[in-house]
């Protein structure tokens, strides 16, 4: 009789705990931060479903600069944010001391060179107002960008990552540059010669990247990442993400000819 009891206690405690294991995926929403543009629109559509369909209930929190996500998921506001490539994330965290890793890299729309007067860079008159992010790694962006073109040169003496107006050192043209906000650069285009534009704040705004004078070649470090707290990598939501985005469900997304990420550009390890 005892051991039937105990049987029942064992079975009965296994069944309270499995029980509890997935009452707290479904209760606690898992909160995720975004930027307006296609990043957001990858997690709902090419991620949300799967970890809904593992018991994860979502709640999309979305921001409107590239500062706040950051230092929300530090502050423990959200779980997971999705919006930065690698190169930003790490310099934001060692600049403001935060614990912040990613999980995977995802594909990326790359930065383009927007017009609304000329077809080609070739064709900007001399003296021409280039806009450009005024944050520190996007600037830097920005100029390899525009240096990819052939239009400028950067002074090869300094680290190119790190690239700052002052380090163009061949500018045939003279163009100018006018630091702004990267998610207003859209806003201005009708008062400059040429935009570089982010690509998923170029999305948000109704631009198309095929009509782009110059699509940015991305390169080791560029694309964008899923990010949590650092002491949260290993953590089983973490895993599962990293699962869903390496998966034949989340490359399906991608895929779809008729869907707006055909276009971007593949991390190295998307096949894997």
């Amino acid at each position: 009789m005892k051991k039937i009891i105990s049987k029942v206690l064992g079975l009965s405690l296994i069944f309270t705990a499995g029980l509890f294991v997935s009452c707290s995926k479904k209760e606690s929403a898992l909160r995720v931060g975004v930027c307006a543009g296609p990043y957001g629109d990858m997690f709902v559509e090419a991620i949300q479903p799967e970890l809904e369909k593992k018991g994860y209930k979502i709640q999309i929190v979305e921001f409107s600069d590239y500062v706040q996500p950051n230092n929300a998921l530090a502050e423990n506001e959200i779980d997971v944010n999705v919006f930065q490539h690698s190169t930003y994330l790490k310099k934001f965290s060692t600049d403001h001391g935060l614990k912040l890793s990613y999980l995977t890299e995802i594909p990326t729309a790359a930065m383009g060179i927007f017009s609304e007067n000329y077809k080609s860079i070739s064709d900007l008159p001399a003296g021409s107002i280039i806009a450009i992010p005024n944050d520190d790694t996007n600037l830097s962006r920005a100029l390899r960008v525009l240096a990819q073109t052939g239009a400028i040169e950067l002074d090869p003496n300094i680290d190119a990552s790190k690239a700052g107006v002052k380090d163009v050192a061949v500018n045939p043209k003279n163009f100018t540059f006018k630091e702004v906000n990267a998610e207003i650069l859209p806003s201005v285009l009708d008062s400059v010669g040429a935009a570089i534009i982010n690509g998923n704040y170029a999305i948000g705004a109704g631009l198309k990247l095929s009509d782009a004078v110059y699509n940015e070649q991305l390169q080791a470090g560029y694309f964008n990442v899923i990010a949590v707290r650092t002491e949260d990598v290993e953590k089983d939501f973490s895993k599962e993400i990293t699962q869903i985005v390496h998966s034949d469900s989340f490359r399906n997304v991608i895929e779809n000819p008729e869907g707006q990420y055909v276009a971007f550009g593949r991390p190295v390890d998307y096949l894997k």
